[in-house]
């Protein structure tokens, strides 16, 4: 996008319609070089000639002082106008840079869009979180640096966007020790910050989505078309899936926006205590996933069977390994196996494994009739959630046991039931 630098305006002396090379600052002016021009810089210029004018693009090249001219709009049909060699040439800002914010703050030209002029900044101390609401420049906000953001309107059968101006400083801390919003000691997390409408005043939240820490039972959804309830942040803020916004602030009914997360990758050795920042600031947009979409997937099959002899778990053929895309993020894990029992009253056993580590439900079969000595049966793990904690390739394996009966054939038979699983990096 083209820049825009204030008080840049120069002489030239350049005849005709092509490059411009630029002399020297116009008396009250500063050049484009004082003005912080770079050089390869895309700019917004304008052409002032006596009767003639244009406005456009062009690059700015420091070596000979040259502006190049891709004309948007001119007093010559909007073409170039031929310069008589005693132009000014100045950088302002045209209708398609920003034009559409012009009819006000609370009106932008705009639909149901991202924030505008947005950064989000995260800093710890005395063991506490603190998110701010900065603008593009990492400032507070202010009226010459509002932050725009849209929030859907209150009414839920109305559909328009419902635009808020942030113009002071604004932030949320996580209050007290033991503000945990559900996360847990040395496992990964992820901090969801939205802003919430209430009635004009724009207030900040932090979110967190798993419930059950490392062995996972659940991911709350994150939905901006459902306005919400809040609670006030403190040291007992420990529920996955609530809204805090600041202590002593509690919102009913109100909409939200998402604007970003933040990530610990490593987690906190005591969940609640702040020691260090976060390790990811992430601002939302629309390839971000939200909690609960699938990443990535994997899936495995095997038509190798596996002599299960003991009831010891024995990692069968079935095993395939998943990368997660970051280490917050749980891992969605189903399989199937088919097996050939023994012996009479035969029994097994399978369970997922990730690495040496049982994770997930322990599922088995046996064959239907005490008196058969030989029979097939079939075992299956439901989409289960796991979390692997890392970034790291992970493995994960299918192993299985005997009820000491016998040995068990696992993962094939008659050449047409094989085994299989699939693995699913989910976004928290």
């Amino acid at each position: 996008m083209p820049k825009l630098y204030n008080l840049a305006r120069m002489t030239s002396a350049t005849t005709g319609t092509g490059t411009l090379t630029l002399g020297v600052a116009v008396s009250g002016y500063l050049s484009f070089a004082t003005a912080g021009v770079q050089n390869g810089d895309i700019v917004f210029y304008g052409i002032k000639d006596g009767a003639n004018s244009e406005v456009g693009w062009g690059t700015y090249t420091s070596a000979g002082t040259t502006l190049g001219r891709n004309v948007v709009k001119s007093t010559n049909s909007n073409a170039p106008i031929s310069c008589s060699g005693a132009e000014e040439v100045y950088i302002t800002a045209l209708a398609s840079d920003g034009g559409d914010l012009l009819p006000g703050f609370d009106h932008p030209m705009r639909g149901f869009d991202l924030p505008v002029n947005l950064q989000l900044n995260a800093s710890v101390a005395s063991n506490i979180l603190t998110v701010a609401v900065k603008g593009n420049n990492g400032a507070d906000p202010s009226n010459a640096n509002p932050v725009l953001i849209p929030f859907r309107d209150p009414t839920i059968a109305n559909g328009g966007p419902v635009w808020r101006a942030v113009t002071g400083a604004l932030s949320i801390n996580t209050n007290a020790v033991g503000a945990t919003l559900g996360s847990a000691n040395g496992v990964p997390f992820r901090f969801w910050v939205v802003a919430f409408d209430n009635a004009g005043t724009v207030v900040l939240a932090l979110w967190q989505s798993v419930t059950g820490g490392a062995t996972p039972t659940a991911i709350a959804p994150l939905n901006e078309a459902a306005p919400a309830n809040t609670t006030g942040i403190s040291a007992t803020a420990t529920a996955a899936g609530t809204f805090y916004t600041p202590n002593g602030t509690a919102l009913t009914g109100k909409s939200f926006r998402i604007l970003g997360y933040l990530d610990y990758a490593s987690g906190l050795a005591t969940a609640g205590t702040y020691a260090s920042a976060p390790t990811t600031a992430q601002l939302f947009c629309p390839s971000v996933k939200l909690p609960g979409e699938e990443v990535q997937r994997v899936q495995f099959l095997t038509t190798t069977a596996t002599n299960v002899t003991t009831s010891s778990f024995t990692a069968t053929s079935c095993t395939a390994n998943i990368t997660p895309s970051a280490a917050p993020n749980l891992v969605d894990f189903s399989f199937a196996a088919p097996a050939n029992t023994g012996a009479t009253g035969a029994g097994w056993v399978a369970q997922m494994f990730r690495g040496a580590t049982g994770v997930g439900p322990n599922v088995g079969a046996r064959a239907s009739d005490a008196s058969i000595a030989s029979a097939v049966s079939f075992a299956s793990c439901p989409p289960w959630l796991d979390a692997p904690g890392t970034t790291s390739t992970t493995t994960y394996t299918v192993k299985a046991r005997t009820n000491g009966t016998s040995s068990t054939s696992v993962g094939s038979f008659d050449g047409g039931v094989n085994m299989f699983m699939i693995l699913r990096e989910i976004m928290v």
